[in-house]
């Protein structure tokens, strides 16, 4: 039976809209809808690294992650799933002597706000990661219960909680436009013709954030840019399956186990950002590399092999590609749109979606709900970037360089 109204409409199946409608059921029983236009999952959500690295040296984004943990924990008891999580390990190592002082300020957030993290020298490196070259590393932070996760199954997983709270769920739908009057969101078009009404939107369409609410209302300053690895072949022997996933910054690159595998994700010094106005309705209509990436890995491995010498004769089974959506500073873009009421955007994930998306989902229904909010909400607003080209060069290359200077995992 067609939904004709709801109290809380949610655009897009990925990640955050299905945290966001998991967070919301728990906390109000208002009438909520999502809408997928694809399946669940199935864009950048499926192309994750799903590394779930807990330190980080701004209090709020690891509060953000330790929500996402206490989600996963929650959503495997009630769902009897593991929904794939890891508690592999992570080892982060540096080189370079500059590399120090934010390593060090890396373990001093991590102590204080109660984690995990220890010291280690170069032959318990080696001990952890039978592949690595240790002669190089001067300096290495272990963190025991770091993991990584599905990132398809903890989206499943989220919706499933939500179903089972009340949520509809409606894919192979699309929402084709946001209506409003007087500055007050009154409902969505979809793309069968048919109106929805409803007080409150959310849009978490991910690299389709823009196209979703510009020119109609204001824009955000946040565009998609490649996120790629590669996975090699399998050799237990070297890549053993419990192995912690690795940090390296001064290669720009991690390293996670993959069933006997080793994924190696490198970010190359000028990233490639897209024109959110010429993006596709679906990524798999998107060619992120004619080569499969060989030509980008093979610019940019020269810092990852005195970490591992022997990439050069390791073959590569598969290659990953797909959207993260950058912001110039590296912060979400969680909160309200103005001047719109109604209207609120989750996006701008900066390569931590998978690790933060509980977080997010928390942070977006307290802000709905007018609860207070569990971190500094003003750090994610929208409103803090003025006057944005959501389609201009000059915005693809501030959110490239924020993906190239990115450190961390």
């Amino acid at each position: 039976m067609l939904i004709k109204s709801a109290d809380i409409i949610i655009i897009g199946g990925g990640l955050l809209g299905c945290a966001t409608a998991y967070q919301l059921s728990k906390r109000t029983s208002c009438s909520i809808v999502l809408y997928e236009r694809n399946d669940i999952a199935s864009q950048a959500t499926s192309r994750a690294a799903c590394l779930l690295t807990r330190a980080r040296t701004k209090p709020a984004l690891m509060s953000l992650v330790q929500e996402t943990y206490d989600c996963i924990a929650e959503l495997s008891q009630l769902l009897n799933d593991s929904l794939g999580y890891t508690e592999s390990g992570s080892i982060t190592a540096v080189s370079e002597l500059q590399s120090h002082v934010a390593l060090d300020d890396l373990y001093v957030a991590a102590t204080v706000f109660g984690l995990q993290a220890s010291w280690i020298d170069g032959h318990q490196v080696k001990s952890k990661l039978p592949w690595m070259e240790t002669s190089s590393v001067t300096k290495a932070l272990y963190m025991p219960t770091d993991a990584y996760i599905d990132s398809a199954m903890l989206c499943n997983g989220y919706l499933t909680g939500a179903k089972q709270n009340g949520v509809g769920v409606t894919t192979r739908v699309g929402v084709t436009n946001i209506l409003s009057h007087a500055n007050q969101v009154t409902g969505v078009e979809l793309s069968t013709g048919e109106i929805v009404h409803a007080p409150i939107v959310i849009n978490a369409t991910g690299a389709w954030i823009n196209r979703m609410i510009y020119p109609q209302f204001a824009a955000l300053a946040t565009v998609p840019v490649r996120s790629h690895f590669w996975i090699s072949e399998s050799i237990p022997t070297i890549f053993p399956i419990n192995q912690p996933f690795a940090i390296l910054p001064d290669a720009r690159a991690f390293t996670r186990p993959d069933v006997g595998g080793l994924i190696i994700g490198i970010r190359e010094p000028e990233c490639v950002a897209y024109d959110p106005s010429q993006w596709p309705d679906d990524i798999d209509d998107v060619d992120f590399s004619p080569d499969n990436g060989w030509s980008t890995l093979s610019q940019s491995v020269n810092l990852f092999e005195k970490y591992f010498p022997s990439i050069h004769d390791l073959r590569i089974a598969h290659y990953v590609a797909g959207p993260s959506c950058y912001t110039p500073d590296s912060m979400f873009i969680v909160g309200p749109l103005e001047p719109t009421a109604g209207l609120y955007v989750a996006g701008g994930c900066c390569g931590g979606g998978v690790a933060m998306s509980g977080g997010i989902g928390r942070m977006m229904s307290e802000i709905v709900l007018g609860e207070t909010c569990f971190v500094d909400q003003s750090l994610f607003s929208p409103s803090r970037f003025v006057d944005v080209h959501p389609y201009s060069a000059t915005l693809r290359k501030q959110c490239a360089d924020a993906r190239s200077n990115k450190k961390g995992g």
